[in-house]
């Protein structure tokens, strides 16, 4: 054994993917808070550490944690590890240094699935290199870390979740409605906050309902700009409904008034209600299953943390006032 390795993060107990991560990050030693506390976390023993800044805290009591959520078959079926700290800029640091630490660890976001995620919300190429005052590398870092975040999310609560066939079959006993699909309308519409132009529109729109869609392309205030759109009769407001539905195919509403706004409708077309293709009805209950089954089960991992975990605040070094229920 070397020296080095006698004195470095290996002789503390750290697997080896950690050891190299700190490691490729250019730390060759522990620092004293670093040696002191990560043999203690490990033992799964409480610490209660304070150093001065920049002497490695963050790693002292990131690493272990990173090390149980390996390791510790307990930690992986209920709690994990939860960072409280007193400012979003911190949370963002601490958020990018376990990011960094992590990266032997298997729970990794590729380039490829950055570029994916862009692309689902829309984001172009030209946008994310404007999107953020520090350049676009660090903004797809900032992206980089949301997702390995919610990779750790998936696999530490979601991955346990399971909803089985018996509570698709009860949840659709309980909302039979589920496996009916509601009549619903097609509309174009033109959207005005001016009354009297409104009137004027309706006006022209009663002698030559032909002219709707040209009328909303150059006057309404709606990004359809008077576009078909299908609308489920649940979707609709009261008001708009009762006036949708009153119309012929190519018809055209009297004015409406919503929400301060003034609304001209034309109906394109309806649908009766129908029943729902089975399969699909089966696949949305078990979606929505998921996701009720899937918060529950995070609410109890959090709580499961806050149980487990004594938190102290020191309310002398917030720049705000805390009243939390967290004591000193």
């Amino acid at each position: 054994m070397t020296e080095r390795q006698k004195d470095g993060f290996d002789s503390l107990g750290l697997i080896e993917p950690l050891a190299k991560a700190v490691s490729a990050l250019g730390y060759e030693e522990p620092t004293p808070v670093q040696r002191e506390t990560i043999p203690l976390l490990l033992a799964k023993r409480d610490v209660l550490g304070q150093a001065a800044t920049g002497t490695g805290k963050t790693a002292a009591f990131a690493l272990p944690m990173l090390q149980r959520l390996v390791e510790d078959e307990a930690a992986k079926k209920q709690t994990g590890g939860l960072v409280l700290v007193p400012t979003r800029e911190l949370a963002m640091q601490v958020s990018e240094a376990i990011h960094k630490y992590a990266k032997g660890l298997g729970v990794t976001v590729s380039e490829s699935e950055i570029d994916d995620y862009l692309s689902q919300i829309g984001v172009s190429e030209g946008e994310a290199e404007v999107a953020g005052s520090e350049g676009k590398e660090a903004f797809r870092d900032k992206v980089r870390q949301s997702l390995v975040l919610q990779k750790v999310k998936d696999k530490a609560v979601l991955s346990k979740v399971e909803v089985t066939p018996g509570e698709v079959d009860d949840y659709l006993k309980k909302q039979p409605e589920t496996a009916r699909v509601p009549r619903s309308v097609v509309l174009r519409q033109i959207l005005i906050d001016d009354k009297s132009l409104a009137d004027k529109l309706s006006a022209q729109l009663a002698k030559d309902p032909s002219k709707f869609e040209s009328l909303a392309r150059d006057n309404s205030a709606a990004p359809d700009k008077g576009q078909a759109r299908a609308f489920g009769e649940d979707d609709l407001p009261a008001e708009i409904k009762e006036a949708a539905f009153k119309l012929e195919p190519g018809q055209v509403s009297p004015v409406v008034e919503y929400a301060g706004m003034y609304l001209i409708l034309q109906q394109v077309r309806t649908m009766e209600a129908k029943d729902a293709d089975l399969t699909d009805v089966r696949r949305r209950a078990q979606l929505e299953l998921f996701r009720k089954k899937g918060e529950q089960a995070l609410e109890r991992y959090i709580a499961d943390l806050k149980k487990d975990t004594e938190i102290h605040v020191n309310r002398a070094v917030l720049p705000f006032d805390y009243t939390g229920e967290y004591r000193n």
